[in-house]
C-alpha cells in the first residue's frame, strides 16, 4: 500500500493532484509499465517499465531489505548488497527504458 503523493502537473494541466494509486500495462516480452496520470487532463506520468528480471531483482532486494529487521543481522552487509541491487536496477531500468521508447521499440 502506498501513501498518497502529492504532485503538480507540470507537463499538462498545471494542476496540483494527489496520486493514490499506480497502473500497470502490460507490455509485448513480458515488459510491464507503471504509470499514473492526471486526473484533470489525464496527462500520464510514467514511473518505470519491468521485465522479468528486473522484476526478479526487486524481490531480491527485499529480501534483503528484511535482514533490517534481525538485530543480529550484519547490517553492514545488508547495506552494500542493497546499494548494489538497487543499482543493478536503475542500470537494468534505464536501458529497458531505451528499448521500449527507441525507435522501432516495443511501443512502435
Amino acid at each position: 500500500m502506498m501513501s498518497n503523493l502529492k504532485i503538480y502537473c507540470n507537463a499538462g494541466c498545471q494542476k496540483e493532484f494527489e496520486v493514490k494509486s499506480f497502473k500497470t500495462a502490460k507490455l509485448p516480452d513480458k515488459v510491464e509499465k507503471t504509470y499514473f496520470n492526471c486526473p484533470h487532463c489525464d496527462h500520464e506520468y510514467l514511473v518505470h517499465y519491468t521485465d522479468i528480471e528486473i522484476r526478479k531483482l526487486q524481490a531480491r532486494i527485499r529480501r534483503v531489505q528484511k535482514r533490517f529487521a534481525d538485530p543480529n543481522d550484519n547490517h553492514e552487509d545488508a547495506a552494500r548488497k542493497e546499494a548494489e541491487i538497487q543499482a543493478l536496477i536503475k542500470e537494468k531500468m534505464d536501458a529497458l527504458r531505451l528499448e521500449v521508447e527507441g525507435e522501432g521499440g516495443l511501443n512502435g
